[in-house]
């Protein structure tokens, strides 16, 4: 099979890591065919954008909507640099897409988390799910939707309650979700033939800084800026704590946890 990805002989550059790990899970898992049409939301650094479109091939196509304008360039001037002709990513608010009824034959979404609309610790929900709804109504009779979710972000964590002890009110920066309350949102929403996995990677930042630099990627402070607590005294603190997690080769290694939901569309919306 002839692919457009490909042509150019040109990679394009994701957040890379464990981004691309879980990214490429996501899109083996939906066994995306050849010709499909895919909606992928909140597509980011293109994570599953990229594999999802080398899936289906030149007669497919995704298309990618994200509410960052940034990461709408960014990842647009890739699709440009490397010459991928099956893919676009527009600036849009995926609970109102304006998309024809039932327009994909697969939507995917990576990490965008529902913690807005469903409360995964009571298992009941927040508000009207205007997300799912609107899945519903473009997902093609029998089309699949694929979801990954956070389990644990062991990296995360650490550094959570490493500022913690600093006495730093902070956030955790990600919601855990569980099978329970995917399976109630996917029955709630008419999916049929629910499938839920995890997996588990053990993924190895190249260096201290690697580490520090994707931890600093992350907004923590719940008052205040983070630059104005998080100084270099407190990075050097950071730098000797972690030595736990650093590997022979002088790597910081941690695990982080997927959950992957499959569901299939049976009912015309």
């Amino acid at each position: 099979m002839e692919d457009s990805t490909l042509d150019s002989g040109l990679k394009p550059k994701t957040w890379g890591g464990f981004w691309d790990i879980f990214g490429d899970m996501l899109v083996d898992l939906l066994d995306i065919k050849e010709g499909a049409n895919v909606l992928d939301i909140g597509t980011g650094g293109g994570a599953v954008l990229y594999p999802a479109a080398k899936r289906a091939g030149n007669s497919g196509f995704v298309t990618g909507v994200e509410l960052c304008d940034h990461w709408v360039k960014v990842t647009t001037a890739q699709i440009e640099r490397c010459n991928i002709e099956n893919a676009k990513v527009l600036l849009m608010d995926a609970s109102n897409t304006g998309f024809d009824y039932h327009s994909f034959d697969y939507v995917t979404a990576g990490f965008i988390g529902w913690d807005d609309y469903f409360d995964f610790q009571a298992h009941k929900y927040k508000k009207e799910d205007k997300l799912m709804a609107e899945i519903s109504r473009v997902l093609k009779p029998g089309g699949l939707i694929g979801i990954s979710t956070w389990l644990l972000q062991e990296d995360l964590d650490w550094m959570y309650q490493f500022l913690g002890r600093h006495s730093i009110l902070c956030k955790t920066n990600y919601s855990i979700e569980d099978e329970k309350g995917w399976r109630e949102i996917m029955s709630a929403s008419g999916f049929k033939d629910i499938v839920v996995t995890s997996e588990s990677v053990t993924y190895t930042y190249e260096s201290i800084e690697a580490w520090w630099k994707e931890m600093r990627s992350y907004d923590w402070v719940l008052e205040g800026k983070d630059d104005d607590v998080i100084t270099d005294s407190l990075k050097d603190d950071a730098f000797s704590s972690i030595q736990a997690h650093v590997v022979d080769e002088g790597g910081v290694q941690f695990k982080r946890n997927a959950l992957f939901v499959i569901g299939k569309q049976t009912l015309p919306t």
